[in-house]
């Protein structure tokens, strides 16, 4: 089996291991940013960016590439270039299909407050995520689980996964896929943001959710980023819990009720929200140093 390894070589290593070990791995396509880091390989690279140029489908033709297996890159593969694979091309997608296609579905799943996410093997075809599956598994989304720490979760699932596939897929091709089903399905756009000004009129526990889910810090969330629209400015909540018990006296949501060297604790709808670090100019600050740059004070409803 020839194959063609489009996407992160780094967490895909050991997908790379199991092509070598089944057969031959005939060519990488990766971003031509990410070429200078990679060492000498013996085999053509291609610029991933460019792969449904027809100069580059011409040139990948002579190759005959037996399966295409893109993992962690959101390119999208032309009807020219998949006409080329013998058996065909397959893709790892970070989300349960049908009910999670389309971009950021982590993050979605997080933000719909699921108990799971998970990783789908599938079919590429003519739509987008749209192919018949080969393989999903699920995992639990954990309370300290960011949208930044499930990603990376499923990437190292997925790997697994797609390792797993391939002897199958050598022996069977795709004659074990099973299509999706259509009424199912849910699509989330690239493009689609969210408003992340937190809304405390609302129990705690989806306030952490919703803070969570936009976390990526020190990366930038796809999503956008959760804030509290302070006095003076607004500030990123990054290392943040439940309260075990509710507030003491009966306290409006959105009201500040404390703030130490351990946290800033905001009332919600039942319990409070313990906000023990902020992410303010590109570093970590302290709940005492949040407060006092973005104007914060006990007492206070924001």
């Amino acid at each position: 089996m020839r194959v063609l390894f489009a996407g992160d070589v780094i967490s895909g290593r050991l997908i790379l291991e199991e092509i070598k070990n089944l057969g031959v791995l005939a060519a990488i396509a990766i971003a031509d940013r990410d070429r200078k880091n990679l060492p000498p390989i013996g085999m053509p690279i291609i610029d991933i960016n460019k792969i449904n140029e027809k100069s580059i489908i011409d040139e990948i033709k002579t190759w005959s590439i037996d399966l295409l297996v893109n993992f962690n890159s959101s390119i999208i593969f032309s009807n020219d270039l998949l006409a080329c694979l013998t058996i065909g091309g397959i893709n790892f997608h970070p989300g349960i299909l049908p009910q999670y296609a389309g971009s950021n579905t982590h993050q979605w799943t997080m933000l719909n407050n699921e108990y799971y996410s998970g990783v789908t093997i599938h079919v590429i075809n003519q739509g987008v995520d749209a192919g018949p599956v080969l393989s999903f598994s699920k995992v639990k989304i954990l309370p300290e689980d960011t949208g930044f720490t499930l990603f990376i979760k499923l990437v190292r699932l997925g790997s697994k996964l797609i390792t797993q596939l391939l002897p199958k897929i050598l022996k069977q091709g795709f004659d074990f896929s099973m299509p999706q089903d259509p009424s199912k399905r849910n699509f989330f756009l690239k493009n689609r943001k969210i408003d992340g000004k937190i809304n405390f009129n609302q129990k705690a526990s989806y306030v952490h959710r919703f803070i969570q889910a936009l976390n990526y810090r020190p990366a930038i969330s796809p999503l956008g980023h959760s804030f509290i629209d302070a006095p003076l400015c607004i500030i990123e909540p990054i290392r943040v819990s439940v309260s075990k018990v509710s507030p003491a006296l009966l306290s409006m949501p959105g009201t500040i009720l404390e703030i130490d060297s351990e946290c800033m604790s905001i009332a919600c709808m039942d319990k409070s929200i313990q906000i023990k670090k902020f992410w303010f100019e590109n570093k970590l600050i302290d709940a005492v140093e949040g407060a006092a740059v973005s104007g914060m004070r006990p007492g206070q409803v924001i």
